[in-house]
């Protein structure tokens, strides 16, 4: 166990437009792919859980729903420091964004860092420039420009987080990855392996709902229902000789093991559920909305 003295730990949410790169900056921070990060704008439905451990410091990065999904809520409340990720292509759209400046008039007593992301499309020369921006447009305690395919700032962005989030006694177990179960992790796992195979527009209207989650041979055994939300989606989501399913299977197992540690062993199943996406109870059963 780590020891009390010294010890830095808290709550960091990880916020921003969509596509701003949040779920991937979150996984390069953490060192685990737990936050499903995909191309396709507003992968991030609900709050997803990802704990840093070093020897001093604990932090629980919260990667948020987009700022303009939609919800109109702030991402999440309490926090002990909030993130702003912008993508930097779009930085001076961004900035101006409502969405963003309701944010930044939300969250004026807790201290904020930035970072502007994909700093890669940029010469280093003009990284520089892109903090200056920031800091002329927004009052932050910090700004931290990453990469988080290359890695480049994100080990800044740990030590800007490190030295302002609280010291207090350890908050979680040194063998917590994440505060969600395994099945949650696994379920997005599931979702995020139908939008690395399908089209979008299917991908975005299947639904993945776990229906049984035990062990069976030493193997985690998950029987999975996938609901599309037409009969015409069904074909395309199984593929010729259910070559479709045994890919998204592949995919999903391989990234879900990884992060649970253990074989898994993934039996999909695709269901109909007749536009379910426009329906209240279904989205509530589905985990969409509270």
């Amino acid at each position: 166990m780590m020891q009390a003295d010294g010890i830095r730990s808290g709550y960091v949410a990880v916020v921003g437009l969509a596509n701003s790169g949040k779920s991937a900056l979150v996984n390069a921070l953490t060192g685990r792919r737990i936050c499903p990060s995909h191309e396709h704008p507003g992968m991030t439905r609900i709050p997803v859980t990802s704990i840093l451990m070093t020897d001093d410091v604990q932090i629980c990065f919260i990667d948020t729903p987009p700022l303009d999904s939609g919800s109109g809520c702030l991402p999440v409340s309490g926090a002990d420091l909030y993130c702003l990720v912008l993508n930097s292509n779009q930085l001076s759209a961004q900035l101006d964004s409502s969405h963003v400046l309701d944010f930044l008039a939300k969250i004026r007593d807790v201290p904020l860092i930035v970072a502007p992301s994909f700093i890669d499309h940029f010469p280093a020369s003009l990284h520089g420039a892109l903090v200056n921006q920031v800091s002329m447009a927004v009052n932050s305690t910090d700004i931290v420009p990453v990469c988080s395919l290359s890695g480049q700032g994100v080990q800044s962005l740990v030590n800007s987080v490190s030295a302002k989030i609280p010291g207090r006694v350890e908050l979680f177990p040194d063998d917590c990855i994440s505060l969600h179960s395994e099945r949650f992790l696994v379920s997005e796992q599931i979702r995020y392996s139908l939008f690395c195979a399908l089209p979008p527009e299917i991908a975005s209207t299947t639904a993945v709902q776990i229906e049984e989650f035990s062990i069976r041979d030493e193997k985690r055994y998950v029987r999975t229902n996938l609901y599309v939300a037409r009969h015409s989606s069904k074909g395309v989501v199984i593929g010729k000789k259910g070559s479709m399913l045994q890919h998204i299977a592949r995919i999903a197992s391989e990234s879900a093991s990884r992060i649970i540690e253990r074989p898994l062993n993934l039996d999909l199943w695709v269901k109909v559920r007749e536009s379910w996406p426009e329906n209240r109870e279904d989205l509530v059963e589905f985990g969409y909305v509270c």
